[in-house]
């Protein structure tokens, strides 16, 4: 092959990459199960579900140690680590399970979790069901957007090694 068949040919393969985690302002990423195996990735827009996404809120739906005023980015880590860290305590037992877990669920303006999806690599029913049973125990309550009590969408990966 030629320099410039190759030369094309990476350049079809890079604009797939470069168009991955483009999102749309006012969507973000779900999970959703309508995939025949596993997940999928869609966006939901949040005027549309009127779900909000933890990291524009002005106070998440669960007690935690995030300082105010702090980036996007800052927040959603540190929402993720709380999140995290509230699920662990409810697990009542060590496991063998080694991969990841991945929760999602919505916290409604009642301060109730309702759509869980747990998803765990490589795939264990046992470990999914133990998790989602720890993520109903959870105490929320209702998130807030400028001061505006709002649906929320939340988030985290749960590693086990």
């Amino acid at each position: 092959m030629n320099k410039y068949k190759l030369n094309f040919l990476t350049i079809l393969l890079l604009i797939p990459m470069l168009a991955i985690g483009q999102i749309p302002k006012g969507y973000f990423l779900d999970a959703d199960d309508s995939a025949e195996k596993g997940y999928k990735l869609k966006p939901f827009k949040q005027k549309k579900e009127g779900i909000y996404h933890y990291a524009i809120l002005t106070e998440l739906p669960f007690e935690n140690d995030c300082e105010t005023g702090i980036s996007e980015k800052e927040q959603i880590d540190c929402a993720e680590n709380n999140l995290k860290e509230l699920i662990s305590e409810k697990l009542n037992s060590e496991t063998e399970f080694k991969g990841d877990v991945y929760v999602y669920l919505t916290v409604t303006e009642k301060a109730e979790i309702v759509d869980i999806k747990v998803k765990s690599y490589p795939q264990s029913d046992k470990i999914d069901k133990k998790i989602k049973q720890a993520t109903e125990q959870i105490t929320v309550r209702p998130a807030k957007y400028k001061k505006k009590v709002v649906k929320s969408r939340l988030w985290t990966k749960l590693e086990f090694k």
